[in-house]
C-alpha cells in the first residue's frame, strides 16, 4: 500500500495544465471568494473558460480510461480510498500504472481539435475519484432509491477498514450525504461540470451539505471538491449496498 504521489505526465501533443489538490486541510481552492457570485448559497466564484474546459477534458479522459478498463477499475476503486490505492489487490502495478490503463491514449482523444500540446498533471487520488464517477454513472442509469434498513455509513469500504483517519472523515460524508439525498447527487452527478446544471444541483444539495458537514457556515469546497466527494459516496452505496435503482418523483433534502 502507497501514499499518492504527484503523478506527472508530459506530451508532445499548447494547452494548459491542468492540477488538483485535494489537501482540504491545508489549501483552500483559488476560486473561492466570499463575497462573490450574489445569490448563491456556496462561496464560489464563477469558473473561468479555461477551468471549466480544464475540469470538462477531465471528464473525458476518465470516461475514456474507465470504458477501456472497466472490470480493473472497479476492482481499483474497492481496494482504494481518497489518499491511497492498495495496488497489490489490483491488477495495476505503481510504476506502470498510466501505462496500463492507455492514459496517454485516453489523453490525446480527450483534447479538442483545437489543442495540439498539452502538459498534464494529476493526482492518483483525483484521477480515483474521476473514474469513481464514470463507474457509478455506468451502472446506475436512474435516480437511486433508498431502501428501508440501508445503512447510513458503507462500513465494509476500503476507507472505513484500511484507510487513513482523513479518508475515513471524507467518507462519513460522503456517506451521509448519499443517504440522505441520493436523488439529488445522481442529478449532480450527470450534469456537465462547470455547466448551469451543474451548479443548480450543488444548490439543490446545500441543505444537505450543511448537515453533513455539521456546519451552519457556508463550507469553502470548490464545486470539483464536492463532486468528487459525492462521487465516492455514491459509487460506494451502489457497490456495497442494497439499494434499488429505480426513478423516484422527487427529490428529499433533509
Amino acid at each position: 500500500m502507497i501514499r499518492f504521489p504527484l503523478a506527472v505526465l508530459a506530451f508532445a501533443l499548447a494547452f494548459p495544465a491542468f492540477a488538483q489538490d485535494d489537501d482540504l486541510e491545508r489549501k483552500r481552492d483559488r476560486f473561492m471568494e466570499p463575497d462573490s457570485q450574489l445569490g448563491t448559497r456556496f462561496k464560489q466564484a464563477p469558473e473561468t473558460a479555461s477551468e471549466t474546459d480544464a475540469r470538462q477534458m477531465q471528464k473525458r479522459l476518465a470516461r475514456c480510461v474507465f470504458y477501456g478498463n472497466k472490470e480493473e477499475i472497479a476492482e481499483l476503486l474497492a481496494n482504494s480510498d481518497f489518499d491511497r490505492i492498495d495496488f497489490d489487490a489490483t491488477a495495476f502495478t505503481s510504476d506502470e500504472f498510466f501505462d496500463d490503463i492507455d492514459f496517454g491514449r485516453c489523453l490525446g482523444r480527450s483534447m479538442k481539435q483545437s489543442q495540439y500540446k498539452i502538459v498534464a498533471r494529476i493526482q492518483y487520488s483525483t484521477l480515483r475519484n474521476l473514474l469513481a464517477e464514470e463507474a457509478y454513472l455506468y451502472e446506475s442509469k436512474n435516480s437511486p432509491v433508498r431502501e428501508d434498513g440501508a445503512p447510513t455509513l458503507i462500513e465494509d469500504r476500503f476507507a472505513y477498514v484500511k484507510g487513513s483517519p482523513r479518508a475515513a472523515v471524507l467518507a462519513e460524508v460522503s456517506d451521509c450525504i448519499t443517504f440522505r439525498n441520493g436523488p439529488a447527487a445522481h442529478v449532480l452527478l450527470g450534469e456537465v461540470p462547470g455547466s448551469k446544471g451543474e451548479g443548480e444541483a450543488l444548490e439543490a444539495l446545500w441543505p444537505t451539505l450543511l448537515t453533513c458537514l455539521e456546519a451552519e457556515e457556508p463550507p469553502e469546497l470548490s464545486t470539483s471538491m464536492v463532486r468528487q466527494m459525492i462521487a465516492d459516496g455514491m459509487w460506494a452505496r451502489s457497490h456495497y449496498s442494497a439499494w434499488s435503482k429505480g426513478p423516484v418523483e422527487e427529490t428529499v433534502a433533509e
